[in-house]
């Protein structure tokens, strides 16, 4: 007979769905249509049961000194944006999704969740996220992976951040072999993913950071999970690479043909509306550098700009949406005030865990801040709600559960 224990499948059912947001985050935002509108209502609903249930919680968390910080920059960065919306009529989104995540982390009972649960979460989300990336294109025929419930850019960049996390858990914590199989997998799968997607952007990003981190994985890994690991990845990105020979083939021809269009004066593809709206947004920020123009303000010029021929009607058309870059757009809408703000927010967990004496841990949210940086020189990570309900949550996360003993090397 089963020796069935009411208690114990009890709590097992408890944290699976104290923990559904962040597995939802990691499992489904990205690769299930509508994920976004699932996770803004599984966030109030677990956070309004642990308020009942884990009465006073909050406090012990708020008394983290750098969950504190990180949740007064929230507060901070929620009213700034705010305060544009109403002021400015800026878009809601950030603000609005920035708060749910803080609702979300303040509420539950984080002592009681080990890190090794979050690994776990993040490199089977990893490992799902390849394996949707391979339906998407090989099954459905989608062009390129993540156009299903979000847009290739982002959820590339989303796969570029588990992959540089999953490297981090297998070279740098303290794993048993199952976990660390777990982590080979889901470098597997986020490869894959990065591969499938096409997007260049996430393909620089992923190159740079490994650079960056090259030397010092390297130096801590035992030789055999070293080799295990650059056997996955290299077959697993054979494998995609085999699999998607013609597109990649014709990702590199249609990339050259834009040069070449733009070497001839056309301006209207995909790299040649991206430098006509950089080029376009960087006279907007000269005219008004500390607080921007806003976007009803830039909209106006753009149609002025496109009226007397200084950008293509294409371009103008994009410009309605976003310039394409992070920082231009940012300093267009809400000017060096707005940008220094989000650039202070996204480097402030890592510090904070520096501060700590968390250094391993820092190299994880570094690299994963690094990840996003580098994306926002050809896309805007934060003007898509699934990177922000991502990144904030998961910076939130790593500062919850860190403990002293979770990292071999703290240096």
């Amino acid at each position: 007979m089963f020796n069935f224990n009411k208690s114990t499948l009890f709590t097992w059912l408890e944290t699976l769905f104290l923990l559904s947001p962040l597995i939802w985050t990691m499992f489904g935002l990205f690769n299930v249509p509508d994920g976004k509108s699932v996770l803004s209502r599984l966030i109030p609903l677990v956070a309004i049961y642990c308020l009942f249930r884990f009465k006073g919680e909050w406090r012990k968390n708020v008394a983290i000194p750098g969950f504190k910080v990180f949740s007064l920059a929230n507060i901070a960065l929620f009213v700034l944006f705010s305060l544009q919306h109403l002021l400015g009529g800026e878009e809601f989104s950030f603000a609005r999704t920035l708060l749910l995540v803080q609702l979300y982390l303040t509420v539950l009972p984080w002592r009681n969740i080990a890190m090794s649960h979050i690994t776990a979460i993040v490199a089977l989300g990893a490992m799902l996220t390849g394996a949707g990336s391979a339906y998407e294109v090989m099954v459905l025929n989608i062009g390129r992976a993540g156009a299903l419930a979000s847009n290739p850019i982002p959820y590339a960049t989303f796969a570029s951040v588990l992959l540089i996390s999953c490297l981090f858990f297998l070279f740098t914590l303290n794993n048993g072999k199952r976990l660390s199989t777990l982590y080979i997998a889901g470098v597997a799968g986020a490869t894959t993913a990065i591969v499938f997607s096409g997007t260049r952007g996430a393909w620089l990003a992923v190159l740079v950071t490994l650079l960056m981190l090259a030397l010092p994985l390297a130096r801590r890994a035992t030789p055999k999970t070293l080799l295990a690991t650059l056997i996955a990845s290299s077959l697993l990105a054979s494998g995609s690479i085999y699999a998607l020979g013609d597109k990649l083939e014709r990702r590199y021809q249609q990339t050259s043909a834009e040069f070449t269009n733009i070497a001839n004066n056309n301006m209207n593809t995909s790299i040649g509306i991206r430098l006509q709206l950089w080029q376009r947004g960087w006279s907007y920020i000269t005219q008004s550098p500390l607080l921007g123009t806003g976007t009803a303000g830039y909209l106006h010029k753009i149609g002025q700009d496109k009226n007397a021929g200084l950008i293509t009607p294409s371009a103008a058309y994009q410009a309605n949406a976003h310039f394409h870059n992070q920082y231009i757009d940012t300093l267009v809408r809400t000017g060096a005030l707005g940008l220094l703000a989000l650039l202070a927010w996204m480097l402030l967990p890592a510090w904070l865990l520096h501060k700590q004496g968390h250094g391993g841990l820092r190299n994880w949210a570094l690299a994963s801040t690094a990840i996003v940086l580098i994306a926002g020189l050809t896309d805007v990570p934060f003007h898509h709600t699934h990177i922000i309900y991502f990144y904030s949550m998961l910076m939130g996360v790593i500062l919850l559960t860190a403990r002293k003993n979770n990292v071999r090397c703290e240096v």
